[in-house]
């Protein structure tokens, strides 16, 4: 898998995985202890106790019961699965299955249906903001935001003893800052970003780069996918800090379809450009 080192208002992020469509997408995110699609086992997955699965294809779920199967190896109690509410029963369906396979007692994971414009809390400080996307089947995308909690402005200078006042007597002296720290859009198609414009402002945007060559652009729009020329079409008005790009079909070599993208994308970007492809063995 590959390493990102992020640099972002909260502090240096960590960001390990890889993808290929196809074959598999598993994008973690290890200080928060969350995976974001689980396509295929990984023992960085084990650790994890957060998974959001954004839609039912094999290459973004099949890792879901390697993962449960190993927590309850490692007496690791818990674990949460986040996903569409069309896959929730066949998720739960599989879990349940791999565990009688197994001759064991069911994996301690709970299955938890979300759908478009839900919050859930994640850890402290971090809650998880759902959204959907523009793929062929039911697909969520996730924000991560980093919550904090600050006193109002407008009350700044006051004495501790006149805040406590203003407290007791049931006056808000505090208000959440929220700010969109990593955005996961799975399997998409170019719609969302009209449909989510707060995209463009997200600190780390994870957006998949499936085809490449101007022939596939019409089988991206038939499947909702992203092509290069989506990218290059909006790059001016992607204001994010980082951009890391994933899915890349394996019509596209690994070597050829990296420069082709980062010449493509470097120039005329200002995020900085990470390509999280691998050569799955």
């Amino acid at each position: 898998m590959k390493q990102l080192h992020l640099a972002t208002s909260w502090g240096e992020l960590r960001l390990a995985g890889g993808s290929r469509a196809g074959e598999a997408s598993l994008v973690l995110l290890p200080q928060l202890r969350l995976a974001l699609d689980a396509g295929r086992p990984a023992r960085a997955l084990v650790p994890l106790g957060d998974v959001v699965v954004s839609h039912g294809h094999m290459d973004h779920v099949l890792g879901l019961p390697a993962w449960a199967s190993q927590r309850q190896l490692n007496g690791i109690p818990g674990g949460r699965v986040y996903v569409p509410p069309a896959i929730a029963g066949g998720v739960a369906e599989l879990l349940a299955t791999c565990a009688r396979l197994e001759g064991g007692k069911p994996y301690d994971v709970e299955v938890i249906p979300v759908a478009p414009g839900e919050v859930r809390p994640l850890r402290r400080g971090f809650e998880l903001r759902f959204f959907a996307t523009s793929h062929w089947v039911e697909t969520l995308g996730c924000c991560v935001e980093w919550v904090r909690h600050r006193l109002r402005p407008e009350l700044a200078g006051l004495e501790p003893a006149e805040l406590q006042r203003r407290h007791a007597a049931g006056e808000a002296i505090a208000e959440d800052v929220r700010t969109p720290l990593v955005a996961y859009l799975a399997d998409t198609g170019p719609e969302v970003f009209a449909a989510q414009p707060w995209l463009a402002d997200v600190e780390v945007l994870v957006v998949e780069c499936t085809f490449l060559r101007p022939s596939e652009l019409e089988r991206a729009r038939r499947f909702g996918h992203m092509h290069l020329d989506d990218l290059v079409e909006r790059a001016a008005g992607l204001r994010n800090r980082h951009l890391v790009l994933t899915h890349l079909s394996r019509r596209h070599r690994l070597g050829p379809g990296t420069r082709l993208i980062r010449s493509a994308l470097t120039p005329i970007l200002t995020p900085e450009l990470h390509l999280l492809n691998v050569e799955w063995e």
